[in-house]
């Protein structure tokens, strides 16, 4: 008889195997085996993420700001490394499906991907000194990057279950494999850092062009390219980056407090809400309280209800938190 584990593997050392059939069976194995946090990673996945919070760090590319140039084509815009990172990052939202499509339909043609957000372009269309359209190009390799970063998380994942002593027979798990996943926990393979080397090289081919268009952008920081493009943009500027770092805050709580409550619920399934809330003061530190709750004082108070995916946890998480913004709490 087959084992679906070993068999995970082989299809994530496969390259004919799509990305979108080996997360479709991989969501079969954390179904069955109740790996609440891979099932919730490998949905993202598939169906696509709701925002820019949800996201692994594998999920964002790096471009090259060009310039369409009447005489020259697109030619890199030369600006200072702070402000190409600033305006060159681009999430990934869409679904594995979407960007297996991408990759595939430009894989003979050796294209670049070309996005401009309205919002940037609006705000780089201020300034007299860029008269030409602007795009930002990605290296299709980057999408490409992103389906193997998905299919190496799965083969880490698989090759830990068996490590665990998690095969499963044919599309089955026994009672002691399933024990055992509820006892250990599975997260740490999501969450994967992007190489630096990424940014780095994306924003030295830019400077390093001999033919670039040049602009008074050089020599300015981050604040005072936003502060030039409107009076209080500084402000404005600072309060967004603040804002999204705090609900990306909001957002790895919540899945952590989940986790908590479902190990919980698994131990004493008849535990009340205050005894819910004091196993939640007493499964995490002080500082992931401090800085939970100055995240959801930053992104008001009802910020958390956005991320909080099951909602028979929602009250017991509000309650702790609010606990958390007491003095002294």
């Amino acid at each position: 008889m087959g084992s679906l584990v070993l068999e995970l593997q082989r299809d994530a050392l496969n390259p004919q195997i799509s990305v979108l059939v080996l997360l479709r069976k991989a969501l079969v194995v954390a179904r069955k085996l109740n790996i609440q946090e891979f099932q919730q990673w490998v949905e993202k996945e598939l169906n696509g993420y709701p925002g820019i919070s949800y996201l692994p760090q594998y999920r964002f590319m790096f471009g090259d700001l060009k310039a369409r140039n009447p005489y020259h084509g697109w030619i890199p815009v030369r600006v200072p490394s702070q402000i190409h990172e600033f305006i060159s990052k681009q999430p990934v939202l869409q679904p594995i499906s979407e960007i297996e499509t991408l990759v595939e339909s430009l894989k003979d043609k050796n294209a670049s991907l070309i996005t401009m957000p309205p919002a940037l372009e609006e705000v780089l269309r201020e300034y007299d000194d860029i008269p030409f359209e602007m795009q930002i190009h990605i290296d299709i390799s980057q999408a490409k990057g992103v389906l193997e970063a998905v299919r190496d998380v799965v083969l880490s994942w698989s090759l830990k279950l068996e490590e665990d002593g998690i095969l499963g027979e044919e599309m089955t798990f026994s009672p002691e494999e399933k024990q055992i996943a509820a006892k250990n926990d599975y997260s740490s393979f999501i969450l994967i850092n992007i190489r630096q080397s990424q940014m780095q090289n994306s924003s030295s081919e830019s400077q390093s062009s001999s033919e670039s268009f040049s602009n008074d952008l050089r020599g300015a920081n981050v604040a005072n390219f936003a502060n030039e493009v409107s009076g209080n943009a500084r402000q404005q500027a600072n309060q967004h980056i603040h804002l999204s770092e705090s609900r990306r805050t909001l957002a790895e709580a919540a899945e952590e407090l989940q986790q908590i409550l479902n190990q919980l619920e698994q131990t004493n399934p008849t535990a009340t809400e205050s005894e819910k809330v004091a196993y939640v003061n007493d499964e995490t530190t002080p500082s992931f309280k401090r800085r939970v709750a100055g995240a959801l004082q930053a992104s008001g108070e009802t910020a958390i209800d956005e991320f909080i995916l099951e909602n028979k946890y929602l009250k017991v998480v509000k309650s702790a938190i609010k606990g958390w913004l007491q003095p002294g709490g």
